[in-house]
């Protein structure tokens, strides 16, 4: 007997649609949980209003990686019951880089209730990534269940909110260094509970990035090895003249990401450094510098101090806080920016799975 074409290609198009279904994951079987000081432990799934769920605590149940599922292009959704922060990591090479996704449910309703950052080397840059792009408003509420699901094609993120067509956030996100990578959840600062979660793959189509738009921000620079945040008991000159004798400076340009982000550099971000670029000018003139940045920043033109900050500034960092002048000689110019981030607030640094370290370190710079 012989099988029309019509009908194998039914059967086909059946297969690959029961291969992209939805299936349930993070069942206990099927995950692996971590303390906040990175200390494996069992977890065994628990009741909440009404509903089984995976619990993280933020302390002694902090991050829980899933197994088995590694992919670029992908829609999870689950419900979420969550205090503090709670969210998904995607594309994660460990539990020091992912792309992360969160909700904070106490900021329901208001501008920060959901928020994505890029997570390199354990940094939880939240100061960087803020609204109105990489935060927005979503009507949830603290410990309260609500759906949630997320859908990642190429580079652009959306999420949606208690089933509603229009995504709460449609964005580009900023890769890491892994193009797919594995799936995880966290929690921080207080309980999460993560119910029905269920994760389907999407077609791997080639999806075009958009040209990135002309821009004067700053984003070439050399940059030096770090150095620890006592060394010179913040003397920025030191450090410079430490500096200069270095032969091993690193060259960073990322243009799709207008901050500075220097825990991306770093294995272990914790020090202070120098970045140093060239301004050409055709003729000698007066230009203005806009910038803000996190910690303690020192900014010098042709060798000359223009900014100085020895007090640990922590709070969200945006383009334009701040404005300096800039005096540019004809030729090429060097600004010198020495930076050191947020560590010293947190006393030793910030606590992230078993070591203390920078969470938020770098600046943004725009000539007008």
């Amino acid at each position: 007997m012989k099988i029309r074409y019509t009908n194998l290609l039914f059967i086909a198009m059946l297969a690959i649609t029961f291969a992209n279904a939805q299936q349930s994951i993070f069942k206990t079987s099927e995950y692996t949980v971590y303390s906040e000081d990175n200390k494996q432990v069992i977890v065994k799934d628990t009741l909440f209003k009404g509903k089984q769920a995976l619990k993280l605590d933020g302390k002694s149940r902090s991050i829980a990686f899933l197994h088995g599922i590694d992919t670029k292009n992908f829609r999870v959704e689950m419900d979420i019951a969550g205090q503090i922060m709670s969210g998904l990591g995607f594309h994660a090479k460990d539990g020091m880089n992912y792309q992360f996704i969160y909700f904070r449910p106490g900021l329901g309703g208001t501008r920060e209730a959901i928020q994505y950052i890029p997570i390199y080397n354990g940094a939880l840059s939240w100061v960087f990534y803020n609204y109105p792009i990489y935060e927005t408003l979503a009507d949830v509420k603290s410990l309260e269940w609500f759906h949630a699901a997320f859908e990642v094609r190429g580079k652009n993120l959306k999420v949606f909110v208690n089933h509603d067509p229009e995504p709460k956030m449609d964005i580009s996100i900023l890769e890491n260094p892994v193009g797919g990578g594995k799936l995880l959840l966290r929690s921080l600062f207080g309980p999460s509970y993560f119910a029905n979660i269920t994760y389907q793959s999407l077609t791997d189509v080639d999806i075009m990035d958009e040209p990135l738009p002309k821009s004067d921000f700053l984003t070439t620079w050399e940059i030096s090895e770090q150095f620890p945040r006592d060394t010179t008991d913040h003397d920025f000159h030191k450090i410079l003249d430490r500096a200069k004798e270095l032969d091993n400076w690193k060259t960073i340009n990322v243009p799709e990401d207008s901050y500075v982000n220097l825990s991306r550099y770093f294995e272990h971000p914790q020090g202070v450094l120098v970045a140093r670029t060239n301004i050409d000018s055709e003729t000698t003139s007066s230009r203005n510098l806009h910038f803000d940045y996190v910690g303690r920043i020192k900014i010098i033109l042709n060798g000359i101090d223009l900014f100085a900050n020895n007090n640990i500034k922590f709070e969200r960092v945006f383009d334009g806080t701040f404005t300096t002048g800039l005096r540019l000689e004809k030729g090429k110019n060097e600004l010198v920016i020495i930076a050191e981030g947020d560590g010293a607030f947190f006393g030793e640094g910030f606590r992230y799975l078993g070591r203390n370290q920078h969470t938020n370190w770098g600046f943004i710079a725009r000539i007008e």
